[in-house]
């Protein structure tokens, strides 16, 4: 079943974000609470036997919108949760819409079928330089490939939401 803003189920959502991300991807906790209660913030999750088994995290900025986390709990993988979820946000979206993944390597072929899955649903890779700023204050900004859902889109096409992106997101501003 599709839940709309379960705001009041963020220790579940909260459990899977914590096993799906690596520390530098993930915010602390009291963080995270904080931006789940922003009104730019939404969340859409998918229950399962009275469980949240997987969610999505998005933030519906002025110009576009920014898929910033999703997750399945590792115990419902493959069950098609997480297209159910990119498909649903994609349909009420009106605006384009932005997410990060990491660059495709040898070394992590999860990378690979990431880039594959987000392909498959309609995102393109952008190949130009982007780096999500840090979520906490020691750690570093990290390389990664932002993708465009419908279009691929220039760096130049991009900076606008980039500046949206990485001032309402990141607290990081670019002028």
């Amino acid at each position: 079943m599709l839940i709309r803003e379960p705001q009041n189920r963020f220790e579940e959502i909260y459990a899977i974000y914590e096993e799906s991300f690596i520390d530098q991807e993930r915010r602390t906790k009291e963080n995270q609470k904080l931006v789940f209660e922003n009104p730019a913030y939404h969340t859409l999750a998918v229950e399962e036997d009275g469980r949240i088994m997987a969610f999505l995290g998005y933030w519906d900025l002025p110009g576009c919108a920014f898929f910033e986390h999703l997750a399945t709990a590792k115990i419902s993988r493959g069950k098609g949760y997480g297209k159910l979820l990119i498909e649903e946000a994609v349909k009420e979206i009106k605006k384009p819409v932005f997410l990060e993944i990491e660059p495709v390597t040898e070394e992590n072929p999860a990378t690979g079928k990431r880039a594959v899955f987000y392909e498959r649903l309609g995102f393109y890779v952008n190949h130009f330089y982007y780096e999500q700023m840090p979520l906490k204050p020691q750690d570093s900004p990290m390389q990664l490939w932002v993708t465009s859902y419908g279009k691929p889109f220039t760096e130049e096409e991009f900076m606008p939401y980039k500046k949206e992106i990485y001032e309402i997101v990141y607290g990081v501003n670019l002028s």
